[in-house]
């Protein structure tokens, strides 16, 4: 099997994500505002029931800057992901990761916030892949030597970002996936030993 074809969702992933931020205009410099508002994602665009924004955002950037960066994230953390393991379990991990942990900030993180000390924070549009990538890297974390160390030096960086340049919804979403991920990888890694150790059972 050729590299193509063991990354054919990575592949998948990156056109779309290059289509759609040349449909909506971001590659000319940013993402239009008409643009984020059509697409983008927030407490009040879910909560009114608009749920194909967890999926829509999910491609967009909010300027070429950030959509190169994600390029190569995405390049990176997806396609060793699905190197690694089955294409389905990829799309599966990443997705179900991504939107849970979205979900959890927006009605969980969000809210907070915006009753403490941001009133703004429930109509916040936001867009990118980030948090489905850092659950990815949360699962691939967990099945590394010193996985526990690891994990701790990751959140150790997003607390870092925090103290230079805080991004409510970001920053809260890629810390949760990153722990949903890596909480995951640990608990499929436990059932395949398990089943195993009861195969070999005689």
């Amino acid at each position: 099997m050729t590299w193509v074809g063991r990354v054919p969702f990575t592949l998948v992933f990156i056109g779309i994500m290059v289509l759609a931020n040349l449909g909506a205009g971001t590659l000319a410099g940013e993402l239009p505002a008409g643009a984020l508002a059509r697409w983008g994602l927030s407490h009040q665009t879910v909560a009114e029931g608009e749920f194909t924004r967890l999926l829509s955002a999910t491609f967009l950037s909010h300027d070429v800057g950030m959509f190169l960066r994600q390029l190569v994230f995405a390049a990176t953390v997806i396609g060793y992901f699905e190197w690694h393991h089955a294409t389905l379990r990829t799309v599966t991990t990443f997705f179900a990761i991504d939107i849970v942990g979205t979900v959890i900030v927006l009605f969980a993180v969000v809210p907070l916030a915006a009753a403490v000390s941001h009133p703004e924070a429930r109509a916040t549009l936001d867009v990118g892949m980030s948090a489905g990538g850092f659950g990815l890297i949360g699962a691939i974390l967990a099945g590394w030597r010193h996985s526990f160390l690891l994990l701790l030096a990751v959140l150790g960086a997003i607390a870092a970002k925090v103290a230079v340049r805080p991004d409510l919804i970001a920053d809260s979403a890629h810390a949760i996936c990153l722990l949903i991920g890596f909480a995951v990888q640990l608990i499929v890694a436990g059932q395949t030993r398990f089943r195993g150790r009861k195969e070999n059972v005689p």
